[in-house]
C-alpha cells in the first residue's frame, strides 16, 4: 500500500515539474493568481467620519476651558452647517500652516499678513471677514506732540487726511520715529512701507512696544519725533490707560496724518480643494453663529479673546492695497505668521 502511494505521489509531482518546463528543459516560472482586495472608498469631507476642521491658534490649547469651547463650538456649528465640524486648536500658527498644508485642517481663522502667506502657498482662499469694533477695516495714524513744527494734515471734524502720503510725510524726513514694535502692522509695517515708498529716511527708531508707549514718549517729547499707531478701529489715546493719568493725551499729542483703512481684520479662509457646498455651509454656520452670544463668545475665547460683531463676505481683492503698500518693503511673511 505505502508503494503504490509514493508512487501515485511521483507521477504527479513528475507531471507538474514537465508541464512547467518550456521545450529546452528550462523550467518557467508559474505567476501565482491574485486575488482582489476591496479598497475602502474614502467619506466625503463634512461626514463624520470625515469631518471638517477649523483651526484656531490660542495660547495654551490644551487647557481644559480651551478644548470644552473647542467640543462646544464644535458641536454647535456640525448642527447648524448640517456637516460633521470639528474645532482644532493650534499653539502657533507655524503649527496651523502646516496642518493646512498636509490637509489636516481645511479652515482657519487667519490674520491678514498670516492669510496672505497661506494664500501666496495656495493654502487659503478668504470667505469671510470680522467686523471688529465696530468695522471691517483699519488704518495707521502718524501722530506728534502738539509743540512740535509739523504741519497737520488731518480734519479731526471730518476724521479725515486733507494732503496726500507723500505731501504729509515728507516733513518727516531726518526726524525720529517711535514705532510699536517690528511685527505690528498698524504700528510699524504699513507706516515703515509708505516712508519707503517716497524715498522718506528717518533716523534709527525707538520700539515702544505698546501703542499706549507711543502716545506717552510723544506726550513727554525727547524720545522720539514722531509715533505711528493704530487708527479707525479705535484711538490709543484715549484708552482708559492712558487717561488715568494723562488725561490731555488727546490734546498734547495730535495727528498729523492717517491711512485709509486697508488692513483687513481677522478672517476666516479655506482650503481651495474644500467643497463650494462644504465650504458655503461652514460659512453660513458662522454668520449664524456670530449673533448667539453664547456661540460668538466661544468664537472669541478660541481666538485670543478677539471680540466680534458680524461677518460679511468678501473676496481676496480687499487684501491687494495693503500689498501694495507693503511691497515696498518687501517683508519675509513667514517670519510674520501671526501678524
Amino acid at each position: 500500500m505505502k508503494r503504490t502511494l509514493f508512487f501515485a505521489l511521483g507521477v504527479f509531482f513528475g507531471l507538474v515539474i514537465l508541464t512547467s518546463c518550456s521545450s529546452t528543459g528550462t523550467l518557467t516560472p508559474v505567476t501565482p493568481t491574485l486575488i482582489p482586495t476591496l479598497t475602502p472608498t474614502p467619506q466625503p469631507l463634512g461626514h463624520p467620519e470625515n469631518p471638517l476642521v477649523i483651526g484656531f491658534v490660542i495660547e495654551n490649547p490644551l487647557a481644559p476651558e480651551n478644548q470644552s469651547a473647542a467640543q462646544g463650538l464644535s458641536k454647535a456649528l456640525s448642527e447648524r452647517a448640517k456637516i460633521s465640524v470639528n474645532a482644532r486648536l493650534f499653539a502657533s500658527y507655524t503649527a496651523l500652516m502646516t496642518s493646512l498644508e498636509s490637509g489636516a485642517v481645511q479652515a482657519a481663522f487667519l490674520p491678514p499678513i498670516t492669510y496672505i502667506y497661506a494664500h501666496d502657498k495656495g493654502l487659503a482662499e478668504v470667505e469671510l471677514l470680522a467686523n471688529h469694533f465696530g468695522v471691517y477695516f483699519y488704518g495707521s495714524m502718524f501722530l506728534a506732540n502738539a509743540e512740535s513744527n509739523f504741519v497737520r494734515y488731518f480734519d479731526p471734524m471730518t476724521n479725515r487726511s486733507t494732503a496726500s502720503a507723500e505731501t504729509a510725510l515728507s516733513q518727516l524726513a531726518g526726524t525720529r520715529p517711535c514705532w510699536v514694535e517690528n511685527t505690528s502692522i498698524a504700528g510699524y509695517l504699513l507706516p515703515a512701507a509708505l516712508l519707503k515708498q517716497f524715498d522718506i529716511e528717518t533716523l534709527p527708531a525707538v520700539i515702544a512696544q505698546t501703542p499706549s508707549a507711543v502716545v506717552r514718549a510723544l506726550y513727554i517729547k525727547g524720545i522720539c519725533d514722531f509715533g505711528a499707531t493704530f487708527a479707525i478701529s479705535g484711538d490709543p489715546r484715549t484708552a482708559s490707560t492712558v487717561l488715568k493719568d494723562l488725561p490731555d493725551a488727546e490734546q498734547r499729542v495730535v495727528i498729523l496724518w492717517q491711512t485709509e483703512p486697508i488692513i483687513p481684520n481677522l478672517n476666516v479662509s479655506f482650503h481651495p480643494q474644500v467643497p463650494e457646498a462644504v465650504r458655503q455651509a461652514l460659512v453660513s454656520a458662522l454668520m449664524d453663529a456670530v449673533n448667539d452670544t453664547n456661540l460668538n463668545a466661544l468664537i472669541s475665547q478660541l481666538n485670543q479673546g478677539y471680540t466680534l460683531q458680524a461677518f460679511k463676505r468678501v473676496d481676496d481683492s480687499v487684501y491687494d492695497p495693503l500689498r501694495e503698500v507693503l511691497s515696498a518693503l518687501s517683508p519675509d511673511l513667514e517670519t510674520l505668521l501671526g501678524q
